[in-house]
């Protein structure tokens, strides 16, 4: 295997974020977006293949794209299930 690869449906917001990411980590993914999907591709081309950057910034992005503040036992409640103003926020369980 030569790249990680992870896809899911992603918000704008997402998007921005991953790149913000990467661009702290100065370690850049290949991003691919359409309509319903982001296809992230995480590899090191000089190693020519992936290596601990890649793991470390994947697990970073899964990290903050999938958190769920309701779940995380804090003060922030995280958007309204039944509101359909945020029907567009979907998590994984």
């Amino acid at each position: 295997m030569s790249e990680a690869k992870k896809e899911r449906t992603y918000t704008d917001e997402e998007i921005n974020t991953i790149g913000h990411l990467a661009e702290a980590a100065w370690h850049h993914p290949d991003i691919t977006a359409s309509y319903a999907w982001v296809e992230v591709r995480l590899q090191n081309h000089a190693a020519k293949g992936i290596t601990d950057k890649d793991f470390e910034l994947a697990k970073k992005i899964e990290d903050v794209v999938h958190w769920q503040p309701a779940k995380s036992g804090g003060a922030l409640e995280g958007t309204p299930e039944k509101d359909q103003r945020f029907a567009y926020i979907k998590y994984d369980e």
